[in-house]
Protein backbone atom coordinates (compact mmCIF):
# COMPACT_ATOMS: atom_id res chain seq x y z
CA UNK A 1 0.00 0.00 0.00
CA UNK A 2 2.93 2.52 0.88
CA UNK A 3 4.83 1.51 -2.23
CA UNK A 4 1.98 2.28 -4.41
CA UNK A 5 0.78 5.81 -2.57
CA UNK A 6 4.20 7.46 -2.48
CA UNK A 7 5.66 8.42 -5.68
CA UNK A 8 9.42 7.27 -4.00
CA UNK A 9 7.89 3.42 -3.11
CA UNK A 10 9.80 0.55 -4.34
CA UNK A 11 10.49 -1.07 -1.07
CA UNK A 12 9.10 -0.32 2.64
CA UNK A 13 10.30 -0.82 6.08
CA UNK A 14 7.95 -0.61 9.03
CA UNK A 15 8.73 0.55 12.52
CA UNK A 16 7.39 2.59 15.27
CA UNK A 17 8.31 5.70 15.83
CA UNK A 18 9.31 8.91 13.56
CA UNK A 19 12.83 8.82 15.01
CA UNK A 20 12.95 4.73 13.97
CA UNK A 21 12.59 5.67 10.65
CA UNK A 22 14.55 8.41 10.35
CA UNK A 23 17.32 6.60 12.17
CA UNK A 24 16.53 3.69 9.61
CA UNK A 25 16.90 6.18 6.49
CA UNK A 26 20.30 7.05 7.59
CA UNK A 27 21.89 4.14 8.78
CA UNK A 28 20.46 2.54 4.94
CA UNK A 29 22.02 5.93 3.33
CA UNK A 30 25.78 4.99 5.27
CA UNK A 31 25.29 1.73 4.16
CA UNK A 32 24.47 1.87 0.46
CA UNK A 33 27.13 4.73 -0.20
CA UNK A 34 30.11 3.55 2.27
CA UNK A 35 30.06 6.96 3.49
CA UNK A 36 29.44 8.67 7.19
CA UNK A 37 28.62 12.55 6.92
CA UNK A 38 24.80 13.24 7.33
CA UNK A 39 23.94 16.74 5.35
CA UNK A 40 20.64 17.49 7.45
CA UNK A 41 18.00 20.46 7.39
CA UNK A 42 15.05 20.32 9.83
CA UNK A 43 14.13 18.91 12.66
CA UNK A 44 14.52 14.76 12.55
CA UNK A 45 13.92 13.26 15.94
CA UNK A 46 16.43 12.12 18.82
CA UNK A 47 19.11 9.93 17.35
CA UNK A 48 22.23 10.55 18.28
CA UNK A 49 23.23 12.12 14.97
CA UNK A 50 20.39 14.69 14.95
CA UNK A 51 19.28 15.22 19.01
CA UNK A 52 19.03 19.04 19.34
CA UNK A 53 20.96 18.26 22.97
CA UNK A 54 23.75 16.52 22.31
CA UNK A 55 23.73 15.49 26.30
CA UNK A 56 25.18 11.67 26.09
CA UNK A 57 26.48 11.92 23.00
CA UNK A 58 29.95 11.57 21.59
CA UNK A 59 31.23 14.71 20.01
CA UNK A 60 32.96 12.38 17.23
CA UNK A 61 29.49 11.54 16.49
CA UNK A 62 27.97 14.92 16.44
CA UNK A 63 30.80 16.16 14.08
CA UNK A 64 29.56 13.94 11.15
CA UNK A 65 26.18 16.13 10.87
CA UNK A 66 26.53 18.70 9.10
CA UNK A 67 23.58 21.53 8.68
CA UNK A 68 22.54 23.61 6.28
CA UNK A 69 19.62 26.72 6.30
CA UNK A 70 16.51 25.89 4.92
CA UNK A 71 15.66 27.50 1.37
CA UNK A 72 19.27 28.38 0.95
CA UNK A 73 20.84 26.35 -2.27
CA UNK A 74 24.66 28.13 -1.22
CA UNK A 75 24.46 26.49 2.19
CA UNK A 76 23.95 23.12 0.82
CA UNK A 77 26.78 23.51 -1.85
CA UNK A 78 29.10 24.34 1.24
CA UNK A 79 28.29 21.37 2.77
CA UNK A 80 29.30 18.95 -0.11
CA UNK A 81 32.41 21.35 -0.65
CA UNK A 82 33.52 21.28 2.66
CA UNK A 83 33.01 17.13 3.05
CA UNK A 84 34.25 16.35 -0.39
CA UNK A 85 32.97 12.42 -1.34
CA UNK A 86 32.10 12.26 2.29
CA UNK A 87 28.39 12.94 2.51
CA UNK A 88 26.23 10.00 2.76
CA UNK A 89 23.12 11.46 2.41
CA UNK A 90 21.00 14.96 2.73
CA UNK A 91 17.98 14.61 4.51
CA UNK A 92 15.55 17.27 4.96
CA UNK A 93 11.54 18.44 5.83
CA UNK A 94 10.07 19.43 2.20
CA UNK A 95 8.39 21.77 4.06
CA UNK A 96 10.54 24.11 6.23
CA UNK A 97 9.00 23.97 9.54
CA UNK A 98 12.21 24.81 12.07
CA UNK A 99 11.13 24.87 15.62
CA UNK A 100 10.06 28.80 17.32
CA UNK A 101 10.49 29.82 13.37
CA UNK A 102 8.30 30.66 10.54
CA UNK A 103 7.09 27.68 8.42
CA UNK A 104 8.39 27.85 4.89
CA UNK A 105 6.52 26.14 1.74
CA UNK A 106 9.63 25.23 -0.63
CA UNK A 107 10.85 27.94 -2.62
CA UNK A 108 10.08 27.81 -6.69
CA UNK A 109 12.71 25.16 -8.06
CA UNK A 110 14.36 24.52 -4.55
CA UNK A 111 13.61 20.51 -3.72
CA UNK A 112 14.26 19.74 -7.54
CA UNK A 113 17.73 21.67 -7.02
CA UNK A 114 18.55 19.86 -3.74
CA UNK A 115 18.06 16.36 -5.45
CA UNK A 116 20.31 17.53 -8.56
CA UNK A 117 22.99 18.73 -6.25
CA UNK A 118 22.39 15.76 -3.92
CA UNK A 119 22.88 13.41 -6.83
CA UNK A 120 25.74 15.40 -8.39
CA UNK A 121 27.56 14.63 -5.48
CA UNK A 122 26.92 10.75 -5.05
CA UNK A 123 24.18 11.00 -1.95
CA UNK A 124 21.03 9.25 -1.30
CA UNK A 125 18.15 12.00 -0.87
CA UNK A 126 15.94 11.67 2.36
CA UNK A 127 12.50 13.29 2.54
CA UNK A 128 11.58 13.70 6.44
CA UNK A 129 8.01 13.22 5.68
CA UNK A 130 6.61 12.23 9.32
CA UNK A 131 4.67 15.51 9.18
CA UNK A 132 3.64 16.08 5.86
CA UNK A 133 2.82 11.96 4.68
CA UNK A 134 -0.88 12.08 3.94
CA UNK A 135 -1.13 15.49 5.32
CA UNK A 136 -0.72 17.73 2.55
CA UNK A 137 -1.27 15.18 -0.19
CA UNK A 138 -2.06 11.20 -0.16
CA UNK A 139 1.83 10.54 -1.19
CA UNK A 140 2.70 13.18 1.29
CA UNK A 141 5.15 16.59 -0.19
CA UNK A 142 6.83 14.95 -3.02
CA UNK A 143 3.63 14.50 -4.52
CA UNK A 144 2.23 17.79 -3.95
CA UNK A 145 5.50 19.30 -4.89
CA UNK A 146 6.41 16.79 -7.47
CA UNK A 147 9.75 16.31 -6.55
CA UNK A 148 10.62 12.46 -6.37
CA UNK A 149 13.14 11.38 -3.22
CA UNK A 150 15.62 8.05 -3.06
CA UNK A 151 13.64 7.62 0.55
CA UNK A 152 11.33 8.90 2.59
CA UNK A 153 9.53 8.53 6.18
CA UNK A 154 6.42 8.75 7.04
CA UNK A 155 4.21 8.17 10.22
CA UNK A 156 1.70 10.35 12.28
CA UNK A 157 -1.09 10.53 10.32
CA UNK A 158 -0.43 7.37 8.40
CA UNK A 159 -2.44 5.78 11.05
CA UNK A 160 -4.09 8.45 12.80
CA UNK A 161 -2.07 7.80 16.17
CA UNK A 162 -1.06 4.56 16.36
CA UNK A 163 2.51 3.89 16.95
CA UNK A 164 3.36 2.95 13.17
CA UNK A 165 5.56 4.80 10.95
CA UNK A 166 8.12 3.60 7.58
CA UNK A 167 10.68 3.63 5.46
CA UNK A 168 9.60 4.15 2.12
CA UNK A 169 11.82 4.19 -1.19
CA UNK A 170 14.34 2.83 -3.69
CA UNK A 171 14.67 -1.03 -3.67
CA UNK A 172 18.87 -0.82 -3.98
CA UNK A 173 19.42 1.20 -1.20
CA UNK A 174 16.60 -0.41 1.52
CA UNK A 175 18.39 -3.38 0.19
CA UNK A 176 21.13 -3.17 2.00
CA UNK A 177 19.33 -4.58 5.42
CA UNK A 178 19.39 -7.62 3.49
CA UNK A 179 23.15 -7.91 4.64
CA UNK A 180 25.01 -5.32 4.61
CA UNK A 181 23.37 -3.45 7.39
CA UNK A 182 21.09 -3.97 10.47
CA UNK A 183 17.16 -3.42 11.54
CA UNK A 184 14.87 -5.34 14.00
CA UNK A 185 12.76 -4.62 17.06
CA UNK A 186 10.41 -6.84 18.63
CA UNK A 187 7.55 -4.79 18.36
CA UNK A 188 8.42 -3.40 14.63
CA UNK A 189 5.94 -6.79 13.19
CA UNK A 190 2.85 -5.63 14.89
CA UNK A 191 -0.12 -6.14 13.53
CA UNK A 192 -2.60 -4.16 14.89
CA UNK A 193 -0.80 -0.45 14.32
CA UNK A 194 -0.65 -2.12 10.12
CA UNK A 195 -4.17 -2.88 10.07
CA UNK A 196 -5.10 0.67 12.12
CA UNK A 197 -3.06 2.17 9.12
CA UNK A 198 -4.40 0.16 6.51
CA UNK A 199 -8.27 1.18 7.39
CA UNK A 200 -6.85 4.76 8.23
CA UNK A 201 -5.74 5.17 4.42
CA UNK A 202 -8.79 3.56 3.33
CA UNK A 203 -10.52 6.96 5.07
CA UNK A 204 -8.28 9.16 4.11
CA UNK A 205 -8.78 8.34 0.08
CA UNK A 206 -12.47 7.59 0.20
CA UNK A 207 -13.46 11.31 2.13
CA UNK A 208 -10.52 13.04 0.32
CA UNK A 209 -9.70 14.32 3.64
CA UNK A 210 -6.45 16.53 1.92
CA UNK A 211 -8.46 17.81 0.01
CA UNK A 212 -10.93 19.17 2.55
CA UNK A 213 -8.19 19.70 5.02
CA UNK A 214 -6.38 21.92 2.34
CA UNK A 215 -9.50 23.98 1.90
CA UNK A 216 -10.58 24.68 5.63
CA UNK A 217 -6.67 25.67 6.30
CA UNK A 218 -6.66 27.81 3.07
CA UNK A 219 -9.39 30.11 4.50
CA UNK A 220 -7.87 29.59 8.18
CA UNK A 221 -4.60 31.29 6.96
CA UNK A 222 -6.71 34.15 4.66
CA UNK A 223 -8.59 34.76 8.34
CA UNK A 224 -5.27 34.91 10.32
CA UNK A 225 -3.10 37.16 7.92
CA UNK A 226 -6.05 39.75 8.40
CA UNK A 227 -6.13 39.34 12.48
CA UNK A 228 -2.35 39.43 13.00
CA UNK A 229 -2.36 42.91 10.62
CA UNK A 230 -4.93 44.59 12.69
CA UNK A 231 -3.40 43.24 15.47
CA UNK A 232 -0.54 45.78 15.74
CA UNK A 233 1.41 42.93 17.57
CA UNK A 234 4.84 42.25 15.80
CA UNK A 235 3.76 38.96 15.08
CA UNK A 236 4.24 36.77 11.80
CA UNK A 237 1.78 34.22 10.34
CA UNK A 238 2.98 31.77 8.03
CA UNK A 239 2.45 28.02 6.99
CA UNK A 240 0.83 26.05 4.30
CA UNK A 241 -3.15 25.43 4.87
CA UNK A 242 -2.31 21.89 6.77
CA UNK A 243 -0.16 23.68 8.85
CA UNK A 244 -0.37 27.44 9.80
CA UNK A 245 1.59 28.86 12.37
CA UNK A 246 2.24 32.35 14.04
CA UNK A 247 6.03 33.43 15.87
CA UNK A 248 6.60 36.55 17.34
CA UNK A 249 9.39 38.87 16.21
CA UNK A 250 12.59 40.18 18.04
CA UNK A 251 11.55 43.72 17.43
CA UNK A 252 12.35 44.74 21.37
CA UNK A 253 13.06 42.77 24.62
CA UNK A 254 9.43 42.06 25.11
CA UNK A 255 9.37 39.54 22.51
CA UNK A 256 9.81 36.45 25.16
CA UNK A 257 7.10 37.82 27.41
CA UNK A 258 4.60 38.43 24.16
CA UNK A 259 4.66 35.04 23.27
CA UNK A 260 4.40 33.77 26.89
CA UNK A 261 1.64 35.85 27.17
CA UNK A 262 -0.13 35.30 23.66
CA UNK A 263 -0.32 31.31 24.40
CA UNK A 264 -1.20 31.58 28.24
CA UNK A 265 -4.16 33.72 26.97
CA UNK A 266 -5.06 30.95 24.20
CA UNK A 267 -5.08 28.06 26.67
CA UNK A 268 -7.27 30.01 29.18
CA UNK A 269 -9.43 30.44 26.54
CA UNK A 270 -9.95 27.15 25.83
CA UNK A 271 -7.20 26.83 22.56
CA UNK A 272 -4.19 24.67 23.32
CA UNK A 273 -1.11 25.87 20.29
CA UNK A 274 2.43 24.95 20.77
CA UNK A 275 4.60 28.26 20.81
CA UNK A 276 7.37 26.12 19.09
CA UNK A 277 5.63 23.73 16.87
CA UNK A 278 3.42 24.70 14.09
CA UNK A 279 0.08 24.17 14.69
CA UNK A 280 -2.11 21.42 12.64
CA UNK A 281 -5.65 21.18 10.90
CA UNK A 282 -7.48 18.26 11.67
CA UNK A 283 -10.26 16.65 9.33
CA UNK A 284 -12.33 16.69 12.35
CA UNK A 285 -12.05 20.44 13.19
CA UNK A 286 -15.80 22.08 12.00
CA UNK A 287 -15.33 25.18 10.79
CA UNK A 288 -17.00 26.51 14.17
CA UNK A 289 -14.07 24.78 15.75
CA UNK A 290 -11.86 26.68 13.64
CA UNK A 291 -13.58 29.90 13.62
CA UNK A 292 -13.75 30.09 17.76
CA UNK A 293 -9.90 29.20 17.28
CA UNK A 294 -9.37 32.34 15.12
CA UNK A 295 -11.99 34.67 17.97
CA UNK A 296 -9.31 33.36 20.16
CA UNK A 297 -6.18 34.05 18.69
CA UNK A 298 -7.79 38.03 18.59
CA UNK A 299 -8.22 37.93 21.89
CA UNK A 300 -4.83 37.12 22.93
CA UNK A 301 -3.63 39.16 20.73
CA UNK A 302 -5.57 41.96 21.75
CA UNK A 303 -4.64 41.42 25.73
CA UNK A 304 -0.96 41.16 24.47
CA UNK A 305 -1.03 44.58 22.20
CA UNK A 306 -2.59 45.89 25.43
CA UNK A 307 -0.38 45.11 28.08
CA UNK A 308 3.41 45.35 25.85
CA UNK A 309 2.42 48.07 23.23
CA UNK A 310 4.73 48.38 20.04
CA UNK A 311 5.65 51.27 18.02
CA UNK A 312 6.75 50.56 14.78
Amino acid sequence: RLINTLPCGEQAIIVKTGSDATNAAVRAARAFTGRDVIARCGYHGWGDWCVENHGGVPQAVVELTKEFAYGDIADLERVFAENPNQVACVIITPVGHPLAAPVVPPPPGYLEKVKEITHKNGAVLIFDEIRTGFRVAMGGAQERYGVTPDLATVGKAMANGYPIAAVVGKREVLSVYEKDAFLSSTFFPNSLEMVAAMKCMDILEREKVQDAIWERGTRFLERLGKIVEESGVPVTKSGIPPMPFLTFDRVDDHYRERRTEFYTQCIRRGLFVQPYHHWYIAYRHTQEDLDRALTVVEEALAYVAEKYPWQK
